[in-house]
């Protein structure tokens, strides 16, 4: 194959990354060919637009992916084995202390894991695969989009190897499939279509959108935790609202989570201007369109890791998709014509559970995603008769906790998707009781810091004479409200306080 010339970004030229290099020295004394393919690649080469940061890839991760052939010309020991790029690994795993990982021996691949020196730095993964029936044309074909399908060759430092036009791809902003077969092949691709489309804030190319909405059923046969991490890196990624719209459009997110198929069936209302599946994707614009226009320690909990892999904001976003999962199952509509969904939050938050089960999420994801499903009503509820108490909105921060910030940023995305005429003549009233909510939490949290921890639960038994219990945690948490609001000052207060409310349920 004839090489193409590119300059590469400052520092990234394959030869200038030391492991990339180690790699392919390695391979040379072992016998073997090995090509830099993929997102090293691609994310290498100057096009003429901002690059990323550092070889991080959109997992946060460092990732290079090897193709790897027999060197003909070469009589070493890794040539004569039946499985190159596994013996390749295997001889690198050992040259630089890595960890050998077996990916599929019958296709000869392998990984191998560096671990870093210092744990705040990333792991580095090295993938080897040998090159299908012999030829490196061939496996470049099997690639997934011409973008990934962009080939390094230590031989031809200047130059790459493109033999599917991705070069023009990558310089045009354009995610297309290397071909229909490719998808079909591995159905998980219809989904990373849209997880390199936000990436690398591409559009998807007409031809390749019809291949991912004629397949994108193909998405069931794809084990879930493959599907979880795609869509988890799909929603780490800054700006996904046009494409969750897109996917939403192609059938694609019914896909991912099999639940938000009956959202179809619940229709438009005097509340909600667009029909219930069609709000849940809303969430996802508004949620963006406002982010940036919210207080810096809202956006600032918004970027921190809530798992590995997975940021709050993306979470949160997920959250929103899922919101109001349990509207199908609780709708009724009343003689008047008015439509109800009594206890959606509830059940909405009881179906995350399996779903996150299913999903193989870890249990911090699904308590957060479960917590901002039951809670989503809440910062709206708290305005409806009017203004809260100070112990009301105190109870609500306290309940909330940690994750104030990104329940009312749900908050600001589901009101914001729900436009009915119903809604109008309050609009602009809870819009502002909403922003008063948000902005008096760093408040909250600065008063707590200043409150004497006046009592603990073994002053509360030894006062009451009583066992260990979840009484005693009611009678805290009632206790730090009444502090909180000023009744109670000191520890003499404290005591009658206790005293006072053993009294009041004995009643």
């Amino acid at each position: 194959m004839l090489g193409t010339k590119v300059s590469f970004l400052p520092g990234r030229s394959p030869l200038e990354v030391d492991v990339v290099r180690q790699i392919f020295s390695i391979a040379s004394a072992a016998g073997v060919k090995a090509y830099l393919v993929g997102g090293a690649v691609r994310d290498a080469i100057d096009v003429g637009r901002k690059p990323a940061q550092s070889l991080k890839g959109e997992a946060g991760a460092i990732d290079f992916d090897f193709a790897v052939l027999a060197d003909s010309s070469q009589s070493n020991a890794v040539e004569t084995k039946p499985n190159p790029a596994i013996s390749l690994a295997m001889v690198v795993a050992d040259a630089l202390a890595g960890h050998f990982v077996m990916l599929d021996q019958s296709n000869d691949i392998a990984r191998v894991v560096l671990v870093p020196s210092e744990p705040s730095e990333p792991q580095t993964y090295l993938d080897f695969a040998g090159c299908i029936e012999g030829s490196l044309e061939r496996d470049i074909l099997r690639r997934d989009f011409t973008v990934n399908a962009i080939v390094f060759d230590p031989e031809q430092p200047e130059v790459v190897l493109d033999p599917t036009a991705g070069l023009q791809d990558l310089r045009n902003n354009v995610i297309r499939a290397v071909s229909e077969s490719v998808l079909v092949d591995d159905p998980l691709r219809v989904l990373r279509a849209y997880r390199f489309a936000a990436y690398l804030g591409a559009e998807i190319e007409p031809v390749t959108r019809g291949y991912l909405k004629q397949h994108a059923k193909l998405l069931g046969q794809v084990a879930r935790e493959r599907i979880s991490y795609e869509f988890f890196t799909l929603m780490n990624c800054e700006k996904v609202a046009r494409l969750i719209v897109e996917m939403g459009e192609i059938g694609l997110l019914e896909e991912i989570y099999p639940e938000l198929k009956d959202c179809r069936r619940v229709t438009a209302n005097s509340f909600h201007h667009l029909a219930l599946f069609d709000h849940s994707v809303e969430t996802i614009p508004q949620l963006e369109n406002r982010f940036q226009a919210l207080p810096d320690w809202v956006q600032q909990s918004a970027h921190l890791p809530l798992v590995p892999g997975v940021t709050r904001l993306a979470a949160t976003k997920i959250a929103a998709l899922l919101h109001d999962i349990g509207k199908p199952d609780t709708w009724e509509i009343t003689p008047e014509g008015r439509h109800t969904f009594i206890g959606h939050d509830k059940l909405g938050a009881e179906m995350i559970r399996p779903l996150a089960d299913r999903e193989k999420w870890s249990k911090t994801m699904t308590r957060f995603v479960e917590r901002l499903v039951l809670w989503h009503l809440r910062p709206g509820h708290l305005f409806h008769t009017g203004t809260p108490s100070p112990k009301a909105l105190n109870r609500f921060y306290r309940t909330v906790g940690e994750e104030v910030p990104e329940l009312m940023m749900l908050a600001f995305a589901d009101f914001g998707a729900t436009c009915g005429a119903g809604l109008a003549a309050e609009r602009d009233r809870l819009e502002q009781c909403l922003v008063a909510l948000m902005n008096g939490y760093p408040a909250y949290i600065e008063a707590t810091k200043k409150l004497p921890k006046l009592m603990d639960g073994a002053d509360v038994m030894r006062i009451l004479g009583i066992k260990p219990g979840p009484i005693i945690g009611e009678i805290l948490n009632s206790l730090t409200e009444a502090q909180e609001i000023k009744e109670v000052m000191n520890v003499a207060q404290a005591e009658a306080f206790v005293r006072s409310y053993k009294a009041v349920e004995n009643q």
